[in-house]
């Protein structure tokens, strides 16, 4: 179980990991993490300057929450943006047909990656909606960042925004 003292360090805590979120995320709340409520659509191709893709690259815009498996309770709401030919086959198709969080299949597809903060979100997450998707205040952190392969060439943007429902499990200062 990872101890985190503060919301403060949440984000400390977060960015020291070396694994995936869906990692830290298990080991923090103690049950496995599960992606729920799925929107996966395909966004065309733009041109996009945080993952270097051209306009001959079609993008997917990719939201769920990561709740946990056993209690339900949703602990982190986040929207993708993929470059979908930079990814495996194998990798699409689990996003298309299970409810893996991108942490996880990235791990079991041996899909060597780093991230990389982003001062802001893609200009394409929450392309389609016309109301933010967490209200302000209603998170304790929100994040950015890029998601690179071996060879530094970005495969996907993700914003995170980590829910209410952790803190119970980041102990009062």
């Amino acid at each position: 179980m990872v101890r985190v003292e503060t919301r403060s360090r949440l984000e400390v805590a977060l960015e020291s990991t070396s694994g995936t979120v869906t990692n830290f995320l298990e080991q923090l709340v103690g049950e496995s993490i599960d992606a729920h409520g799925c929107r996966h659509e395909m966004i065309g191709s733009h041109t996009s300057s945080a993952l270097r893709s051209g306009q001959d690259q079609p993008l997917l815009h990719r939201s769920a929450t990561l709740q946990g498996r056993d209690s339900g309770r949703s602990y982190v709401y986040a929207e993708s943006v993929i470059v979908t030919s930079r990814v495996p086959a194998g990798f699409r198709h689990r996003l298309e047909t299970g409810n893996d969080p991108i942490g996880r299949i990235l791990a079991e597809e041996g899909i060597e990656a780093t991230r990389q903060a982003l001062a802001e979100p893609d200009r394409f997450i929450l392309a389609g909606s016309s109301e933010p998707p967490v209200a302000f205040g209603d998170y304790l952190l929100v994040r950015t960042y890029r998601i690179d392969d071996v060879t530094e060439t970005p495969l996907m943007a993700i914003t995170e925004w980590f829910l209410p429902a952790l803190i119970p499990f980041l102990p009062s200062q």
